[in-house]
This record gives structure tokens, C-alpha cells and sequence, in this order.
């Protein structure tokens, strides 16, 4: 073995015990020469390795350098009860089994060999070191193959492994020339257990987003892992985990601007959950909250029922007063994925129906790994906002417009019998307490920043034997509203303007709204009116506008019909 210490190299030598004891010859002391003759030095040849024993006269199997050589001592002749001691030959040629060898242990001092004395064997020098027989240097070739083998395996492993682990989403943000694309530093990174599914990839990209406006050229101005209470919200979100919701996994919110005047802005907020049935909860939450819009100077325009977009979706314009902001906003479930995405522009609303192609594209980037429905094309219709507000069946706070002048709360109060006293515009000749209903119920909106103006809203849902009775009701009061001149001669009335819209599970709403004005010795005041049937049920709206405390014409209108949409949302 080379590179070995001389002190522990020990060459294999093989032996046979023989029963006949044998004796212990005298070792000589050391000598140069042999019988008065110097000994010449033996030449090694490479190319034929010599046998592991030597070639010289051997006794009772030692074999000693010539230098070392003793005398060979007598033996008796040999008889048939004795073995006859076996002289060890030249070790046999490559490929034929040698199957008397062993390694022979060293002897220690004091120890009394049963063969000749193994102290006499003594290590070659190092210019006599034989070289390693052909089977030595095949078995260490394979020993380092083998060696080399493991050793890749074990790389390779590693190598595999690393690969295998879900890559994280870099905090850094990117290098002049990328899209411009902002990380939250002291965020976590995202999920490391393999259950990850939100990246920069399935969020609103500006290529995407071409689908919002076409004419503008999109960028991404910032993306941000778990964002902050503080961060941009969609329209009707306050920024803050709602009561209830589950905690997501995951949350990333990106912003998008684009070029041009009045440019339009897209905010698209992505949340993952660890199960689908977290998602649904979620998502209930989220549309409950979107289609109560409880955030002041804010209102729902419209809704819109939205299907081809994932499991769920729905969708809403809200108009924000105080920023003189519309809102296109479509809320949507793909698997344990949910996603709202709302895109804004000064004074006019983007179409509802880009935003939904908007939202498709990234639904088809999420629903295979988030395990929802891969849909094909988005198809939006009008209907009414998601169910809302703290008394289903009634108008919703966000469903009503902040008043020109101020921007403040809507504040409702507890539901209730109509009220005997209640006239309304006082050309209606219902008696809301007596009317025929199998059910009846009021509720009063106030705005108390309206001070002693007393600026508020009554509503009045009644529930009919059948849609005939309701729609003959409806009839009934718009033709109050229209000869009330004939029977009041202080009134006039405006030619009352026909409303319809889509309920729940695609109810007809239709009726009519109307402008009522009364003289009197204090002046003229001013009513808004509003009648509608939506199957059985019969929803009346007033309003008493105090100077700038109003609706505009095209507000009261929606507000009626709004108050059809919500009563279809319940039995």
C-alpha cells in the first residue's frame, strides 16, 4: 500500500498449522553476508510482479530475507504418525483459488510460537517493497469506484432535494428595468410546506390588464407580500381582517397604473387558504362586506350577477363621492383561491364586463393549483349587489348616496309596523296600517348630519298574496301620483318616470318613481316617491329633501329599485 508507514505495513503471508511441533531455530545475529559471501541485490521486475512469498529455501513455513537467515535446524525423518511439514510454494497465479492462505497475527514477547518464531519475520525494507499483486490493485480500483459511486449518490440526492423545495418569493425589489414590482421586507416569506400557490404569476399582470383599457399602456407600480392595515383597499374594504374570515395562508396585493389623462388605476388583492371550505367562508364574508359597503362617502351603483369566472363571483360599481372616484369591483372564489380586482377612473365607471375578462385570465393562472373550476369565457348580467347590510330583505347603508352637501354615515333605525301618522307625499291613498298584506314592515334612514333639516328616508315593505296583488298595488299608487293635481290643487306632480331591474333568482322588478311638490303657508316642500313590485312583494320609498340635503333624479331611481332588489334576497 503505498504512502503506508513503515511501522504498521504488514504483507499477507499464508500458513498451514502443522500437528508436529516443530522447532524453535536459533536466529542468528544480523549479517551482510552469507557463507563469507556478500549478498547481491535483487532486481524486481515490474512488468512480472513477484509472488507474495519469497523464492528462497523456506522452513516450517517462515521465510526471512537473506540477510536474516538461521541455519535449518534437523527434523526427523518423517513416519506414518507424523505429518510431514508442508513447504510453502510461490503464490498461485491470478484466477485460481487459494484457499490455504490467512493473515498470521504478530507475536508478542513473551509469547511462545507453536511455528517458527514470528519476531523473526521481519517488514521489508523500503527498497525492497514488492509491488502490489494484480488482485490487490483490482480490489482497491473497486474499493474507490465503489467509493465514488456513494459519494455521487450522495451529491445527487442533495442537488434533488434543493430542487424540490418551493421557491420564495424575493423581498427585494427588482432592478431598474423590471416592471417596477415593490415587496414588503419585513414580511415572511411565503409558505415553505408545499402549499403555496400565489406567485407574481398569478396576479394582474399589465398584459392582463389590457383588458380594462385597451388604449393605455399598464404598469406595475407595487406588489406587496401580507400588506399592512395601511396599504390601498378596494372599494367598500377597509384594509382590516374582517370579523370572522379565516386567516389566509397567503396575501398579496399589487397596484397598477397606466398613462394618459384621467388615467386609470387597478388594484387586484389575492388571498389563499389552506382548504376550500376555509375559501367558501372566506369568501362570504368578503361578498356580505362588498355588498354592504359600511364605508362612508361610498355607495353601490349597481350590482351584477357574474358567472364563468371561477366557483363564485360577483360583482359591483361603487361610486366614492369624497374622491370623486367609480369603481368597477368583482369579487371571486377558484378553488381555496379568492381574488377581487377593482379598477377605478375619475367620474365614470370602466365596464364591469373588462374587469370580468380582466379576472378570468388570472382565474385560469390559479384554478389549477388552487383546485377550482378553469372556466372559459366571463359573462356578466345586471342584478342586484351582493346580499348586504345588517338587515337582509332592507336597504343596505351603502345603498344610499351621501346627500350633495356633506359627506357622513347613513344611520337606520330598528324594523317596525308602518306608522299610523305616516301621510308620505300626501297624494298616495294607501293607509299603509290597514292596506291588505300578509305582512308588513318600515324602517327610517337618517342622516344625522342633516341637523334640525330632518333630512331622512322611510321605506315600507309589504308582502301580498301574490305577485297579481303587488303589481295591482304598484297601479294603484302611480295612478294616485298622477291625478293627485285633480284632487289636491296645491300639489304637482312630475310625470312619473317607469324603473325596472333584476332580482334574486332573476325576479321582475318593476315601477315607477316621481317628484311630488305641496304648497303651503311655509313654503313648498318637496317629496321623492318611489313604488315597486318584485314578485309578491311591494316596496315604497320617500324621501324629503331639505335644500342641498338631496338625491339627484338618476340616485333616487336606483335607490327605488334597489329596494326591490333587496327584498328578492329573502323569503
Amino acid at each position: 500500500m503505498v504512502d503506508q508507514e513503515y511501522q504498521t505495513y504488514r504483507p499477507r503471508r499464508a500458513f498451514i498449522e502443522s500437528d508436529v511441533p516443530t522447532a524453535e531455530p536459533e536466529v542468528p545475529a544480523k549479517s551482510s553476508h552469507e557463507n563469507g559471501r556478500p549478498i547481491a541485490p535483487r532486481v524486481v521486475d515490474e512488468d512480472h510482479p513477484k509472488p507474495l512469498y519469497r523464492d528462497e529455501t523456506r522452513t516450517n513455513g517462515a521465510s526471512w530475507p537473506a540477510s536474516r537467515a538461521a541455519p535449518v535446524p534437523e527434523i526427523d525423518p518423517p513416519t506414518d504418525e507424523t505429518l510431514r511439514p508442508i513447504t510453502f510454494t510461490p503464490r498461485r497465479t491470478r484466477g485460481v483459488e487459494d484457499e490455504t492462505t490467512a493473515i498470521l497475527p504478530r507475536s508478542r514477547q513473551g509469547q511462545r510460537p507453536t511455528q517458527a518464531r514470528l519476531d523473526a519475520i521481519d517488514d521489508y525494507d523500503e527498497d525492497e517493497r514488492k509491488s502490489l499483486s494484480q488482485r490487490a490493485k483490482l480490489a482497491l480500483l473497486i474499493g474507490a469506484t465503489a467509493a465514488v459511486a456513494v459519494i455521487g449518490l450522495l451529491i445527487g440526492y442533495a442537488v434533488l432535494a434543493a430542487d424540490n423545495q418551493p421557491q420564495s418569493q424575493s423581498s427585494v425589489p427588482p432592478s431598474a428595468g423590471g416592471n417596477g414590482t415593490s415587496s414588503n421586507a419585513s414580511d415572511p416569506p411565503p409558505d415553505q410546506t408545499g402549499t403555496a400557490l400565489l406567485t407574481d404569476a398569478t396576479m394582474l399582470s399589465p398584459s392582463q390588464a389590457k383588458a380594462l383599457d385597451r388604449d393605455r399602456t399598464w404598469k406595475v407600480t407595487s406588489t406587496e407580500r401580507s400588506p399592512s392595515e395601511d396599504a390601498p383597499a378596494a372599494a367598500c374594504f377597509g384594509g382590516e381582517p374582517l370579523e370572522g374570515q379565516p386567516t389566509p395562508q397567503q396575501r398579496i396585493l399589487r397596484v397598477l397604473t397606466s398613462g394618459g389623462k384621467k388615467a386609470p388605476v387597478a388594484l387586484h388583492e389575492a388571498t389563499a387558504y389552506s382548504s376550500a371550505d376555509e375559501a367558501i367562508q372566506a369568501f362570504a364574508i368578503a361578498s356580505k362586506t362588498l355588498g354592504g359597503c359600511a364605508v362612508t362617502g361610498s355607495y353601490i351603483e349597481s350590482g351584477h350577477s357574474v358567472s364563468g369566472v371561477g366557483d363564485q363571483a360577483t360583482g359591483v360599481v361603487v361610486i366614492d363621492v369624497s374622491k370623486d372616484q367609480a369603481h368597477s369591483v368583482i369579487l371571486n372564489r377558484t378553488g381555496r383561491a379568492m381574488n377581487v380586482i377593482d379598477a377605478s377612473q375619475p367620474s365614470k365607471a370602466l365596464a364591469i364586463a373588462a374587469v370580468a375578462k380582466a379576472l378570468g385570465q388570472v382565474n385560469n393562472a390559479q384554478c389549477g393549483p388552487a383546485g377550482g373550476a378553469c372556466n372559459g369565457a366571463a359573462h356578466v348580467t345586471d342584478g342586484p349587489p351582493p346580499l348586504g347590510g345588517d338587515e337582509p330583505g332592507f336597504l343596505a347603508t351603502g345603498d344610499l348616496p351621501p346627500p350633495r352637501t356633506k359627506v357622513a354615515a347613513w344611520v337606520p333605525t330598528e324594523i317596525e309596523p308602518p306608522k299610523a301618522d305616516f301621510k308620505g307625499s300626501q297624494c298616495e291613498t294607501v293607509n299603509w296600517t290597514t292596506v291588505t298584506a300578509n305582512s308588513k314592515n318600515s324602517r327610517v334612514y337618517l342622516f344625522p348630519e342633516s341637523g334640525k333639516n330632518f333630512f331622512g328616508m322611510n321605506e315600507i315593505v309589504l308582502t301580498t298574496k301574490d305577485a297579481k296583488a303587488a303589481n295591482k298595488l304598484v297601479d294603484k299608487i302611480k295612478s294616485d301620483l298622477t291625478r293627485c293635481k285633480n284632487r289636491r290643487l296645491t300639489a304637482s306632480v312630475s310625470k312619473p318616470n317607469r324603473v325596472t331591474s333584476v332580482g334574486a333568482q332573476k325576479t321582475k322588478i318593476a315601477g315607477w318613481t316621481s317628484v311630488v311638490k305641496q304648497k303651503s303657508t311655509d313654503g313648498t316642500a318637496e317629496y321623492r316617491v318611489g313604488v315597486v313590485a318584485a314578485g309578491p312583494k311591494v316596496i315604497y320609498t320617500f324621501l324629503n329633501p331639505r335644500g342641498d340635503y338631496d338625491f339627484s333624479g338618476r340616485q333616487w331611481d336606483t335607490v327605488a329599485v334597489r329596494a326591490g332588489e333587496r327584498a328578492t334576497q329573502v323569503n
